[in-house]
């Protein structure tokens, strides 16, 4: 298992005073954040979910500058983008040059990541996704991992309700699909199983607001981050990327339309039922129950069966995600993945 990034804990502002930071800093942070604390930064507002397009405008508007450091503080689109740009500043060519696996060759400038939402796991992931025209692509590398993540769990209190539910089912997707994939070790099942064991603790105590309740889906969010840099997502990111990429629907809402229905794909599978035998759940009955009683949206609020067909059509081209799995996947399988869904 490997682990690039090192994880500090306590008050952010604390924290980073100790990290000793100097030179000049780039803070990419979203749209309305207060900034009043970051002294001499110069600050960069990144939109939710940006497109390929808003992404390189931002490099335009930085190209030719200096910064010793980038510091990031957001959700999964401000923690992706910083990567990004990060890598521009040590690394020739455009944006869309490191899409794909191992597209960067040098390590991304000093990049400290401070997560305020508990969902990507960004903060220690080698994954940046960004939208290209109706779809999300991914890039991959060793060389974006941070080189910092921050974590307090005060920064996620006042999340509204609906997002809480959509980055914390987001932050489960990545645990149980990288359990789910042919590279998971030992070790990485070990954290999968306990981020599991935190999300069933903590989601209620989140939506509630508590911080007990941030702090153990915080936690479980950062297990996943590790998961899926050391045994990548599957199915339901493959689906969610084409899906979200084209109807512009939130990545973790996104993620959690698909998320019953590959547990159902799964049913049977001998380490999938080991596990639930330790959690003493149903994973599937979980997650529907938790879909009903919070009354999520389903696949069927956003398109027909027609669509839906064509995004299992998109997703079965992504051969990295697809052939990752411990069964195999057909594309019957991805089409029945997304009518279950509707």
């Amino acid at each position: 298992m490997i682990l690039r990034t090192e994880v500090l804990f306590g008050g952010f502002r604390e924290t980073l005073a100790k990290l000793g930071l100097e030179g000049r800093g780039l803070l990419c942070c979203r749209r309305g954040m207060d900034t009043g604390w970051a002294g001499g930064m110069e600050v960069l507002r990144i939109s939710p979910e940006p497109s390929l397009e808003e992404v390189e405008g931002y490099w335009e508007g930085l190209r030719g500058k200096e910064f010793d450091y980038v510091l990031a503080v957001g959700g999964g689109s401000v923690l992706d983008v910083a990567k990004v740009l990060a890598a521009l500043m040590e690394n020739p060519g455009r944006v869309r040059d490191f899409f794909g696996v191992e597209k960067i060759p040098r390590r991304m400038r000093r990049l400290i990541a401070v997560p305020t939402t508990h969902g990507t796991g960004s903060e220690v992931t080698k994954y940046s996704v960004i939208r290209v025209g109706e779809e999300k692509w991914s890039i991959v590398s060793e060389n974006i991992c941070p080189h910092v993540a921050i974590m307090d769990e005060e920064l996620m209190r006042g999340l509204p309700r609906d997002l809480t539910l959509q980055t914390s089912m987001d932050a489960l997707c990545h645990l149980v699909e990288a359990y789910l994939t042919k590279f998971c070790d030992p070790l990485v099942d070990l954290l999968c199983e306990q981020g599991i064991r935190l999300f069933l603790e903590g989601l209620e105590e989140a939506v509630e607001d508590t911080l007990e309740g941030r702090r153990k889906m915080m936690l479980c969010s950062l297990l996943g981050g590790i998961a899926i840099t050391n045994a990548q997502a599957s199915l339901v990111h493959a689906l969610s990327h084409v899906l979200g990429g084209k109807y512009h629907i939130p990545h973790g809402e996104a993620n959690s339309l698909f998320l019953s229905a590959f547990l159902e794909f799964y049913s049977g599978e001998r380490k999938l039922e080991e596990l639930e035998g330790r959690l003493g759940r149903r994973l599937r009955e979980e997650v529907e129950g938790i879909r009903e009683r919070y009354g999520m949206r389903r696949l069927s609020d956003f398109v027909g069966e027609k669509e839906a067909l064509e995004v299992a059509e998109r997703a079965y081209r992504n051969r990295r995600l697809v052939e990752g799995n411990l069964k195999r996947v057909e594309l019957e399988d991805l089409r029945r993945m997304v009518l279950r869904s509707l």
